[in-house]
């Protein structure tokens, strides 16, 4: 199949089922956060490691996590763009 950016379908087909599950699976690796920055990407899911963390994070739809403890072992799954931690250490998977 050829897309073409004039194909209205265009952003939906742009992988195969199998690249698409990977990349919401967190396929594309991770980051290691454990400072107090703010780190931009494209991320699918938060897990938190090492104790409870304080977690704020940008959604590419605007469902914001503002200060939010998180405890050892969770995982926050959705699209998000930026995370900022107030304590704790989380693992980012890129998406």
């Amino acid at each position: 199949m050829t897309i073409t950016t004039s194909d209205a379908k265009y952003g939906k087909v742009r992988y195969t089922v199998v690249e698409s599950n990977n990349l919401k699976l967190g396929q594309q690796g991770f980051k290691v956060i454990s400072d107090t920055n703010a780190h931009t990407g494209t991320f699918v899911a938060i897990k938190v490691v090492g104790g409870n963390a304080s977690v704020s994070a940008t959604s590419k739809i605007g469902d914001n996590i503002s200060s939010l403890t998180i405890r050892q072992d969770d995982i926050i799954y959705g699209a998000f763009s930026s995370i900022t931690l107030g304590s704790g250490t989380v693992l980012a998977y890129y998406g």
